[in-house]
């Protein structure tokens, strides 16, 4: 009996040692699975039914060089903090959503990137995104991301990416890699 009275007297005291060791190997684990933005290629899609992993391990098959991961998450992945969400190279986007996005994306013109003849966002004479799916349509790597019913998604790039035409282009090989997918 006593003993048990000691341990609910210091309960507070265990709970806190886990959830800060909870925190502890949390933190260590992100270091050890993850790298600068400069070694890897995120995608961000905004789709809730997407296989991640499964698409991320996909597209890591044809991985430009000098890249060591590609991250592949859904938007809500940036639940509680949108650093990541904006520092993102590519994004898969409901067209419903892409208009207020816009400004953050980078236009396409000169970009280098093989479309395959796919159907363009283009906003006030500037060509933005990929078409990935439609209504009606299996859509790009759909296998993998569960595009919602009657509506159309775009891939776009992230203006401020250092992985585009610029920089060393690895972000436009991913997406034309997504863009093979079925």
């Amino acid at each position: 009996m006593q003993v048990l009275k000691n341990i609910w007297s210091q309960l507070h005291r265990f709970v806190f040692w886990a959830l800060l060791s909870t925190i502890f190997w949390a933190w260590i684990f992100t270091i050890i699975t993850d790298t600068v933005p400069e070694k890897k290629v995120t995608l961000y899609v905004q789709t809730e039914n997407c296989r991640s992993q499964e698409l991320a391990l996909k597209l890591e098959e044809e991985k430009p060089e000098g890249i060591k991961m590609i991250k592949v998450h859904p938007f809500s992945y940036a639940v509680f903090g949108d650093r990541e969400l904006l520092e993102a190279d590519l994004y898969a986007v409901r067209e419903t959503e892409a208009e207020a996005m816009v400004p953050g994306f980078a236009p396409l013109d000169g970009e280098g990137l093989d479309v395959g003849g796919r159907e363009l966002y283009v906003r006030d004479g500037v060509a933005y995104g990929v078409k990935l799916s439609g209504p009606g349509e299996a859509g790009a790597a759909a296998a993998y991301m569960g595009y919602e019913p009657g509506e159309s998604y775009y891939l776009f790039f992230n203006a401020g990416s250092p992985h585009l035409s610029g920089g060393d282009g690895a972000a436009l090989r991913v997406a034309e890699a997504l863009l093979k997918l079925k």
